[in-house]
């Protein structure tokens, strides 16, 4: 029998591959080409040149990258996937709205900025997630004992999490 999702699958890895190479033959870093692949991107152009925004971000703000790339990656490590995005905003306090506001903004602004193809301001959506992200990590107990209180805050990670996904896998690039 035919397993088409397999077939998928192989095709998409072998894809992945070549784009590999071809960005490594470049001069793009592996964790950069690995954090863009991750994000599902296979239009040769496409992948490229979203390599070269993150590299040249990465080399003239490396404090504001790395500071992105940890928040990304501590939010990544505490998540829980499985509880999905819903949260209940009757349950948030003053980090959390704001942090829940500032993605909602981000979220727009990187599906707009991706659509035109325009990744630097991408990553400028991004990076304006640094200080809510900051705050929310500094003031609030997110493995609290309240079960809805820690769902919540974890649902609100994923959401944090996701706004990045399209753009590249940043756990890739920490460290």
């Amino acid at each position: 029998d035919f397993d088409s999702d397999k077939t998928f699958k192989q095709v998409c890895d072998f894809f992945s591959a070549r784009l590999e190479v071809i960005a490594r033959d470049k001069g793009y870093s592996a964790d950069t080409v690995y954090a863009v692949l991750a994000s599902g991107v296979f239009e040769p152009v496409d992948m490229l040149a979203r390599c070269e925004t993150l590299m040249t971000a990465r080399n003239k703000e490396p404090e504001l990258f790395e500071d992105l790339a940890v928040a990304y990656a501590r939010a990544n490590n505490l998540r829980d996937a499985a509880l999905g995005c819903d949260i209940d905003k009757t349950l948030l306090g003053e980090p959390e709205i704001a942090l829940d506001n500032a993605i909602d903004k981000v979220a727009e602004g990187v599906k707009s900025a991706l659509a035109k193809g325009q990744y630097n301001h991408a990553l400028e959506f991004l990076a304006s997630l640094r200080a809510p992200i900051d705050t929310f990590f500094e003031e609030v107990m997110i493995m609290d004992k309240d079960e809805k209180l820690r769902t919540n805050r974890l649902r609100l990670l994923n959401r944090f999490v996701a706004v990045f996904k399209d753009v590249a896998d940043f756990g890739k690039l920490a460290g």
